[in-house]
């Protein structure tokens, strides 16, 4: 588990009431269920509109690398490309047949039992090229799916406190009920902000880095395997590989 990412979390709401209790501020008032909901499912409404179920649920089984963030280890997999290399080098590519899981992750299996399956490594270094561009292209539609919440919650905070403000002028014969119904129509707008610039656009940055080291360690993969398929000698292989961290 990612404990930065709760840290964050915690920091940053953290900040908030503890700015609302210096200044003055009951922590009552910003606890606001009718708030909270036009603000987190208003947004999440309005991104649904404009995407589709599949989209969400790719988007929802991303958020989980907030997190649980994948882990690419570039010095492992550095190993295991080495010890095929001198393996296929001194034996076959067929001998690779029972190394195919080596990796423990579905993109480095396929690549590996293609090279093994005898594709031609041009070829085969275009089709795993495609296969990684279309995997980074479809997180990166999971990560918009999410950006987009967050943009749309700031106006839904405005629109909560509107409906906020008509509920107090409802109560234009009672002063103290209109000051209190203004305070809570403006948390809306407080929830709006808060939520899109304390939650939502930092988690889709850091999943959007994630993304970026998965293409990379593909890459690098692709390049292994290639150099693998051509049958590369390990130790310049071994030098190309180690630009990749």
């Amino acid at each position: 588990m990612d404990f930065v990412t709760l840290a964050g979390l915690l920091i940053a709401f953290s900040s908030v009431f503890l700015a609302n209790w210096l200044g003055g501020g009951e922590v009552i008032l910003l606890l606001n269920l009718p708030s909270a909901i036009i603000v987190i499912l208003g947004s999440l409404g309005a991104t649904l509109i404009q995407s589709s179920i599949q989209e969400a649920i790719r988007a929802l089984v991303l958020l989980k690398w907030s997190l649980f963030p994948p882990i690419y280890d570039f010095n492992s997999s550095k190993a295991i490309l080495n010890n095929l290399a001198l393996k296929a080098r001194r034996l076959s590519l067929l001998a690779l047949e029972s190394d195919v899981n080596a990796f423990g992750n579905h993109f480095s299996s396929r690549a590996l039992q293609m090279a093994i399956d005898g594709t031609d490594p041009d070829l085969l270094e275009d089709r795993l090229h495609d296969d990684a561009i279309r995997i980074y292209d479809k997180r990166m539609k999971s990560v918009a799916f999410i950006e987009s919440i967050g943009g749309y919650a700031p106006t839904l905070g405005i629109m909560g406190s509107v409906l906020g403000l008509i509920q107090a002028m409802a109560n234009l014969d009672s002063p103290e009920a209109l000051g209190q119904g203004i305070a809570v129509a403006f948390v809306s707008t407080l929830y709006g902000q808060g939520f899109a610039n304390l939650v939502v656009f930092p988690i889709a940055k850091k999943l959007s880095g994630y993304v970026d080291r998965e293409l990379l360690y593909h890459q690098f993969i692709i390049d292994g395997v290639c150099g693998i398929a051509v049958g590369k000698h390990p130790y310049r292989l071994e030098l190309e590989l180690n630009t990749y961290e």
